[in-house]
């Protein structure tokens, strides 16, 4: 699926503005937005499980391996949609302000085990570089291993 399709497709309502008009309107394209984040979070989901799904015993792998490079390609159109998305949000001549702080998608929540903890992980701060350099991983092992 295109961009223009997808426009396209939202463009049915035929009291919608037309398409040049309707990426100027910031309330339009943040609608677009949410349902291209849902959308791609949804395919990275599928694509996840039809990964997981490739190696179980009788699986029909051609069929699965076909299913997975279409939502692929789904996924990688959806992407740039965003990309295009995000340059017709951006004011003439500047490039999207990356957020300062990335908020958790729709894939981000399904992981978790629970609402609370996804509100958990919400707030956190991303795990810096020190941090990471700061892990003692032999005591690490051990309390993994219960040791």
């Amino acid at each position: 699926m295109s961009f223009t399709r997808l426009l396209a497709m939202e463009n049915s309502n035929p009291n919608a503005p037309k398409t040049p008009e309707m990426l100027a309107s910031a309330e339009y394209r943040s609608r677009l937005a949410t349902k291209l984040n849902c959308l791609i979070a949804v395919l990275e989901v599928a694509i996840g499980k039809i990964a997981k799904s490739v190696d179980v015993p009788g699986a029909n792998r051609d069929r699965l391996l076909k299913i997975r490079a279409n939502l692929e390609n789904t996924l990688s159109i959806c992407s740039r949609a965003k990309v295009t998305l995000d340059k017709a949000a951006a004011p003439q001549g500047r490039a999207p302000k990356a957020a300062a702080k990335p908020s958790m998608n729709a894939r981000d929540y399904v992981e978790l085990t629970s609402i609370d903890e996804y509100r958990k992980f919400r707030t956190m701060e991303p795990i810096t570089r020190d941090q990471v350099l700061s892990v003692d991983f032999e005591d690490l092992a051990r309390k993994l291993l219960g040791d």
